[in-house]
């Protein structure tokens, strides 16, 4: 129990930190657009078709087709690469305000990544879901961490071997004990 609480209160300001990094400017943070130089394809228009089923199926696979090329397209973009220097991140700077927190997450813990342009995006506000993954990235490795650093404790296995050997070894302690007394007392005797 007190280990447990020591380890929260040894990690909650790395939690605090990444809480903080993740939604550093979600209020009053200036809409920025994002810049991109990958072009999209112009949509097609589609037509509605009359009478058979036959051409409802196709424009619904057509529109699937769509679907599928923009969800891939963003996801490319969007995708966040792991880091383990702050500098490799391109738009951080060691005079912004949270250098140092980000600094720590990212080479302490292992838990910030950045996107494949190699930035990290922090003067733009964050959506819920990108918190939430953020979050439970630092928190699966502070988890992995605290695993780790109590491995070497005292098993339950360990102390019932340690119990058995007291309960054998009672009946030598105790003549032990009384030996011990009774050489004690002729010391203080001859003294």
């Amino acid at each position: 129990m007190s280990t447990s609480f020591w380890n929260t209160i040894k990690y909650s300001p790395a939690l605090l930190g990444a809480s903080l990094l993740v939604a550093n400017s979600a209020y009053g943070a200036p809409k920025l657009e994002a810049s991109s130089t990958e072009t999209l394809p112009a949509p097609q228009e589609l037509s509605v078709a009359q009478g058979n089923g036959e051409s409802k199926g196709e424009s619904n696979s057509q529109i699937l087709k769509q679907i599928n090329l923009y969800n891939s397209n963003s996801t490319d973009v969007d995708a966040l690469e792991q880091v383990t220097s702050v500098s490799q991140l391109r738009d951080v700077s060691p005079g912004d305000w949270a250098y140092e927190a980000l600094r720590s997450l990212v080479e302490r813990y292992g838990c910030i990544a950045g996107y494949p342009n190699r930035t990290f995006r922090g003067n733009r506000a964050t959506t819920r879901y990108e918190f939430a993954a953020g979050l439970n990235a630092c928190l699966n490795q502070i988890e992995r961490l605290i695993a780790a650093s109590t491995a070497d404790f005292i098993t339950r296995e360990d102390l019932e071997t340690l119990q058995r050997l007291i309960q054998e070894f009672e009946a030598e302690l105790a003549t032990l004990g009384a030996r011990v007394d009774n050489l004690e007392g002729r010391v203080a005797f001859l003294e």
